[in-house]
């Protein structure tokens, strides 16, 4: 069988169905095609647990979606789907084997109060970063939202440089560049601030002393004050049916267990696809939701020969990720009282704990004591518990892609999943009585849901400098195209990176009219 269209979207993540959103919307006939038998990628909310307890399984956060353009150019119509954004003014705390915490709030100062009380020393350096990024803040933004290199950017570039001045943009590469200790140790005493700011990087691969890791580090930790946290009601899936819906409402289709065996080429341009049960779509225009990795067994074999092709097969994956869901009959009962009123706790608990969990997982061992990131959502959307329960989304930073002693994943998931339990009951005693139900998803349960996770790594791919701004995917992929004519990339993988944002979906669209 064989259809055509104006564009192909291969694969319904995230960014994925953002671009094909923006591209019906705009009149254009598109067909997305998924390889699984939901849509969402690493956005899926199900009851794994018990029934009546809705787990996000991957992605919770939606911060990055409620503030993109995605929801500035769809808000309207996602809401019309039932697609309903909860935020939350308590966003994020750190808990520390003393007991004590320090809790971000949209407060600016119930913020400045929890780290009085840890932290004082720290206080005049929080407020002055804080004020900072509320002036480097639009620029920023203006970066991500653009194309990497394009003339956008540069306007960008050319304003911040107007705005702050030379020195005000030497600020900014040195903060781009710098790893979150070198940072933390520049604006901060206290190793609880440090830490603080500390396992922001955790969540995307950016251990302690990793080059580039302060950026990020900065941006959601001091962001947090700044934007909050924002979650979907009832699940972050509410997202991708509303996404899904404003598709087929404008003519569009979503096809679920339609794995793409081949992108097809004609005369170096891209002219269709092939599924694997043989059916063929055709357009001169492919939207590619996949890792690159994947792609050059995608293509035919004249095709992945070429060196600008088969460099794709370089692009590397971060660290693995476990996710751990439990149904609670009540929430933890943290040492640190106060913890139960965020959306996030984490638990690193300092720097070298973190450094240290980082360096075991990239050599292939299992970390002692790995960096928790413990999502209690039923905090502020109790409408994924049943009444007075509780679900906790517990995300294990970072894990080895492949074990050094030759155990299998399946093989040590639920007793390492056990360790990270102990782990929590330190800082949160009794957690276990708690517990009603538990489902664990190894790194290897995380690519058997979805293929782009390459070995579990749960973020498209490392963020590391040699693969970010630019360079990202990997040279002569940049701009979301790759390079062959009429294919086109979005994703984790692409510019701007992991997250639940959309923006690099949005910017294939824009390129593609809509």
């Amino acid at each position: 069988m064989s259809v055509t269209c104006d564009v192909i979207v291969i694969g319904a993540g995230i960014n994925g169905l953002s671009a094909a959103a923006l591209l019906a919307k705009s009149g254009k006939r598109v067909i997305v095609l998924e390889s699984n038998e939901t849509p969402g990628g690493a956005i899926r909310t199900e009851e794994v647990t018990l029934p009546g307890f809705k787990h996000d399984l991957f992605a919770m956060n939606l911060g990055l979606f409620a503030g993109g353009p995605v929801m500035a150019a769809l808000g309207e119509d996602l809401a019309r789907h039932g697609f309903a954004l909860v935020p939350s003014s308590r966003p994020f705390a750190s808990v520390f084997p003393d007991g004590t915490m320090i809790g971000v709030q949209t407060n600016a100062a119930a913020t400045r109060e929890s780290l009085e009380l840890v932290a004082p020393e720290d206080v005049a350096s929080w407020d002055r970063l804080g004020a900072r990024l509320g002036e480097i803040a639009p620029f920023l933004i203006g970066f991500l939202g653009s194309e990497m290199p394009s003339w956008g950017a540069v306007r960008t570039a050319w304003k911040t440089h107007r705005a702050l001045g030379t020195d005000g943009v030497y600020d900014l590469i040195k903060l781009s560049l710098s790893s979150t200790r070198a940072f933390a140790d520049e604006n901060f005493t206290s190793p609880k601030t440090k830490a603080l700011l500390a396992s922001w990087g955790m969540h995307l691969d950016f251990a302690p002393d990793i080059s580039g890791g302060a950026l990020f580090s900065y941006l959601e930790t001091l962001g947090g004050q700044m934007f909050g946290m924002v979650i979907g009601q009832g699940g972050a899936s509410s997202l991708v049916s509303a996404l899904v819906a404003v598709i087929e409402e404008n003519g569009g289709e979503v096809r679920c267990n339609a794995r793409v065996d081949q992108i097809l080429i004609d005369r170096g341009r891209a002219s269709g696809v092939r599924t694997l049960n043989g059916d063929q779509v055709l357009s001169t225009t492919v939207v590619s939701n996949v890792n690159p990795s994947l792609m050059p067994a995608m293509l035919p074999a004249d095709e992945a020969a070429r060196p600008e092709v088969a460099r794709a097969e370089n692009f590397r994956p971060g660290l693995a990720t476990m996710m751990i869901h439990l149904a609670l009959d009540s929430l933890p009962d943290w040492r640190a009282g106060d913890a139960r009123e965020f959306n996030y706790v984490h638990i690193g608990p300092y720097l070298d704990d973190m450094a240290r969990a980082y360096t075991d997982a990239a050599a292939g061992f299992l970390p002692e004591r790995p960096t928790l990131v413990v999502g209690q959502p039923t905090v502020s959307d109790p409408s994924r518990a049943p009444e007075g329960k509780h679900v906790l989304w517990v995300q294990v930073r970072v894990l080895p892609l492949e074990i050094a002693d030759g155990s299998t994943w399946d093989e040590v998931a639920e007793i390492y999943a056990d360790r990270v339990i102990d782990i929590i009951d330190e800082y949160a005693p009794g957690i276990r009585a708690k517990i009603l139900g538990r489902a664990v998803l190894s790194p290897a349960d995380l690519q058997r849901y979805n293929a782009n996770l390459i070995g579990g790594d749960s973020l498209g791919g490392s963020h590391h400098p040699a693969q970010f701004f630019f360079l990202r995917p990997v040279p002569g992929w940049g701009r979301h195209r790759a390079p062959i004519k009429g294919l086109y990339l979005c994703g984790a993988s692409t510019w701007p990176g992991g997250g639940v944002g959309g923006t690099s979906g949005a910017l294939v669209a824009k390129t593609l009219g809509a």
